[in-house]
């Protein structure tokens, strides 16, 4: 048998190298750690270099009609044209939006998955989910927000009320007849609700529903008198004599309400709007975020695009994706603690 080398059992005097994992193997390993991350960083620029080279795919919180999804569409169609790649939207409705936040977080962050965020999901949920699947604080690359919008009450026309001041009369007369229909607890329309009825002075009980559509359905098919919910699910209706608008919660008039009176020419100091943005998984390149920050903002400055949004009863409202990071902050800070104080709890 052939002796083995000495080198293997020689004590070393050299106190960077010991036997069979010396200090010159352990310098080889750090190297080689090195170098793996060093082409690890490398093929991430590349990828992000080379995006996209594949469909994208926007994930949707909301139900199909809904205003998310049909932002979300719209964007989808001009970022397939901008970007030579098609851009699908996937609707993951349910559970306020978590199945689809949970799904984003989830996938990859190569910028091949995005989502349409709205408040409920990058704020409100925090505070009304003990045990959410995500933190939007942590768990999110804010690419921009793209637009913003009022909320409209409404009354199904058997409703014996003509305007905002007969329904305060009446409901403090009649505190437990009337129910109003909003998209879901701790929704933004479910929210301005509960915050308009306290600066108002009343009280109504509200019927949370899957969303902004089959809340309206129920109202405008009789089965609950009142709607809290978005102008562009209402304004139709109304046209059509199904909903008589009584107010709406924004700073000027919609235009696809032209005819209805806001909080403060109703006599009540309120306004609430909320905003929707998109978002990708955390740890997105920085190179792709920014691209697709700059895709959208060229989309949004587009005056067919800008009548689109306003149709949906939104209006346009871009930013950077730092700015949008300190808007999230901004709200978590601004509504948290208003939403505990109202102890809501999330649809069973």
């Amino acid at each position: 048998m052939n002796a083995a080398p000495a080198a293997l059992f020689r004590k070393s005097t050299d106190p960077e190298e010991t036997p069979l994992m010396g200090g010159k193997a352990k310098k080889n390993m750090k190297s080689l750690r090195r170098l793996i991350a060093l082409l690890a960083v490398v093929t991430t620029f590349a990828t992000a270099a080379d995006w996209p080279h594949r469909p994208v795919k926007i994930l949707v919180g909301g139900a199909p009609g809904s205003a998310p999804d049909r932002l979300a569409r719209l964007m989808s169609e001009r970022l397939t044209l901008n970007l030579g790649q098609t851009v699908i939207v996937e609707n993951r409705h349910g559970a306020s939006g978590q199945i689809a936040m949970d799904a984003l977080v989830r996938s990859p962050a190569d910028g091949y998955t995005l989502a349409i965020a709205t408040m409920s999901q990058a704020v409100f949920n925090s505070y009304m989910f003990p045990k959410l699947a995500y933190d939007p604080l942590r768990d999110f690359a804010p690419i921009g927000t793209l637009a913003t919008g009022a909320f409209a009450i409404a009354v199904h026309p058997a409703v014996p009320i003509d305007t905002f001041a007969e329904l305060v009369a009446h409901a403090r007369a009649q505190p437990n007849e009337l129910f109003v229909a909003t998209p879901g607890n701790g929704s933004p329309p479910h929210i301005a609700y509960l915050m308009l009825q306290k600066e108002a002075g009343f009280e109504l009980s509200t019927v949370p529903f899957r969303g902004g559509p089959d809340a309206t359905n129920a109202v405008v098919g009789g089965q609950v008198p009142i709607l809290m919910a978005g102008p562009t699910l209402i304004a139709s209706h109304v046209a059509a004599g199904k909903l008589r608008a009584l107010l709406v919660t924004g700073e000027r008039r919609e235009p696809t309400l032209p005819g209805v009176p806001t909080a403060g020419e109703s006599g009540i100091r309120f306004q609430a709007e909320a905003w929707l943005g998109l978002v990708a998984p955390a740890h997105t390149p920085s190179q792709v975020v920014e691209r697709i920050h700059r895709e959208t903002v060229q989309i949004l400055a587009s005056s067919e695009v800008d009548a689109q949004i306003r149709n949906l009863g939104l209006r346009v409202l871009p930013s950077s994706p730092a700015a949008f990071a300190r808007q999230i902050r901004d709200d978590h800070a601004r509504w948290g603690t208003t939403i505990r104080k109202l102890g809501l709890k999330p649809d069973s």
